[in-house]
């Protein structure tokens, strides 16, 4: 007969199982495509594996590595280095850490919700983790968050851990030094979280003031190598790239603010005016609606997300059945004399948005590490719930209806995951970059030169050339040259890679040379004849078209000899 401590193993290993198959199965091929940024990891993963180089030739970078201009950080690319010294340069590969990480997140989240109330919880904590749609979705792409929420996650449950043994100060302060080198997120959530979590844990903390100081010296050290990115444009990058402040003076919102104040000043004082309305309010109120905006529970529960990147397309963060437990959880936590799980899930909620909302409204990949959170806070729920009824009867119907809906609502997304989701997500996935690079590498040697239009997207297909073909990073690093630059936008533009062209848009016909081959997206521009050679997505619509630049010519001047024969008819 298995004892509770078997049974509470047990069950955590069958969750563990069930997290590995919703994560890992088929994880090269779903979600379909392959973003930017995963080609990004993947190909300088491979660079480095190579050569020792980034795709810009510098020698194992640290702690930022180039890329695209957005200067990441080096915490997913060197897992990602071995993951392909392991599997190969592949897709499934790249994916790999995430997948990984995003399975031992649900270990962690077993461990720390354990911790803040009892095994139970964690258990089911863990197994709401496990089916996420969220969690899962971050788990199968090449991103850094899951990572991240594996070591929050764990070096929260390791501060907790403190007043058992001091040693763990070590492990807590170690994992939350690490959370710096892997994502951008970590840079203001981490210093104010860490120390809500010393001030609520002064006293004890107080009477171990020497090793407190020894391993907060030592986590100083340990993150001086991050100074000079933290406080220059390789750190800041980002910002200037995807805040809602570059969102605003582009949108002529400034423009706005001007005209508003000029009609204030016709009537009141001008220094009133100026007080009301300047760009800093239009900033502060857009700041304050998307905190408050990135607060609310229909953001997670009830609205659909569109695009599918970082999370699942046409469906919520969470499934809309976990939004009773999560209100009711949220109910039973304030009213809990629990103040260490209160204050630590309270905290964790209020502090993700805060650096969140600078890029916006639901951006999923700032907004997750909000994760395991919801899940705790909904367990605790489920667990009150269920003893509320003292029937054995109503306990038992409680549990089948729980257990249907859920069963259900799984069902429902490994449905869409496999069936609905390549359907909706494949473009913004960078679905069919594989298929087109793969033709062009094998027919470009027939061509003087290959044109790749860049106006139905954007400047980044390179790095999919670069991966998909496994070009080799020596021969790249030996090559390119003024063909790579930073555009106005600070996004890095490669233009030309041998005798592939990246361009702002294909000439027209009669501009172009002889023996060119042409790629355009998909109605970009309506030619007289057929493509050569077309990209369908999973809807059977076109994404891109080849045409081969000698026959397109010659259909260009028949075409246009046949409207002047029509023209001359009519006359």
């Amino acid at each position: 007969m298995l004892t509770k401590i078997d049974k509470s193993i047990l069950s955590v290993f069958i969750i563990i199982l069930l997290a590995i198959v919703l994560r890992f199965v088929n994880l090269s091929k779903v979600p379909v495509g392959f973003n930017d940024d995963e080609a990004a990891f993947g190909y300088n993963a491979y660079s480095i594996l190579k050569t020792g180089r980034d795709e810009w030739g510098r020698f194992l970078p640290f702690p930022v590595f180039e890329s695209f201009g957005d200067w990441k950080l080096v915490g997913y690319l060197y897992p990602t280095v071995i993951s392909e010294f392991i599997f190969g340069p592949n897709e499934f590969a790249t994916r790999f850490p995430s997948a990984l990480f995003g399975t031992l997140a649900v270990l962690s989240t077993y461990l720390l919700a354990s911790k803040l109330f009892n095994k139970k919880t964690g258990i089911f904590s863990a197994l709401l983790l496990s089916i996420s749609p969220w969690h899962i979705a971050a788990a199968r792409n090449a991103f850094e968050s899951d990572i991240l929420i594996f070591f929050i996650t764990l070096s929260t449950y390791f501060f907790l851990k403190i007043p058992e043994k001091l040693k763990f100060l070590y492990f807590s302060f170690f994992g939350f030094v690490l959370c710096f080198y892997i994502y951008r997120s970590a840079w203001l959530f981490v210093p104010i979280f860490l120390t809500l979590l010393i001030f609520t844990n002064r006293l004890f903390l107080k009477k171990h003031k020497s090793q407190v100081l020894k391993i907060a010296f030592i986590s100083i050290l340990l993150l001086v190598p991050l100074v000079p990115t933290i406080f220059t444009f390789k750190g800041q990058s980002r910002f200037f790239q995807e805040s809602f402040v570059t969102g605003i003076q582009s949108q002529g919102i400034i423009d706005e603010a001007n005209e508003r104040r000029g009609f204030c000043q016709k009537d009141i004082n001008s220094i009133i005016c100026k007080l009301v309305y300047n760009k800093y309010n239009f900033y502060l109120l857009t700041y304050i609606n998307n905190y408050f905006t990135n607060l609310s529970p229909q953001t997670y529960y009830l609205v659909q997300n569109g695009t599918g990147y970082q999370s699942f397309p046409s469906r919520s963060f969470f499934y809309t059945s976990e939004f009773p437990l999560a209100v009711l959880g949220f109910i039973f936590l304030l009213k809990s004399k629990n103040t260490t799980a209160r204050n630590v899930l309270i905290a964790w909620f209020l502090i993700v948005p805060i650096g969140a909302s600078v890029t916006g409204i639901g951006n999923p990949g700032r907004l997750n590490i909000l994760m395991p959170v919801p899940q705790i806070i909904e367990a605790f729920g489920l667990l009150k719930i269920y003893d509320f009824f003292k029937s054995k009867k109503l306990k038992l119907a409680f549990a089948i209806v729980t257990s249907l809906v859920f069963i259900f609502s799984v069902s429902r997304l490994v449905f869409d995951m496999y069936f609905k989701h390549p359907q909706v997500s494949a473009r913004y996935q960078r679905y069919g970059y594989s298929q087109l690079f793969t033709y062009i590498e094998n027919v470009r040697r027939n061509y003087d030169e290959v044109m790749v239009s860049r106006k139905g997207d954007d400047a980044k297909q390179y790095i999919h050339y670069l991966f998909s073909q496994k070009y080799d990073p020596k021969k790249y690093l030996e090559t390119i040259g003024p063909q790579r630059y930073r555009g106005e936008d600070s996004w890095i533009r490669v233009d030309k890679i041998e005798n592939i062209q990246f361009v702002p848009s294909v000439p027209e016909p009669e501009s172009i040379n002889s023996n060119s081959l042409l790629v355009i997206s998909h109605n970009e521009t309506i030619y007289p004849n057929q493509p050569i050679f077309v990209v369908k997505d999973f809807r059977d619509d076109a994404i891109f078209e080849v045409y081969d630049g000698d026959q397109l010519k010659i259909a260009q001047k028949e075409y246009e000899e046949e409207i002047m024969r029509l023209k001359l008819l009519k006359k």
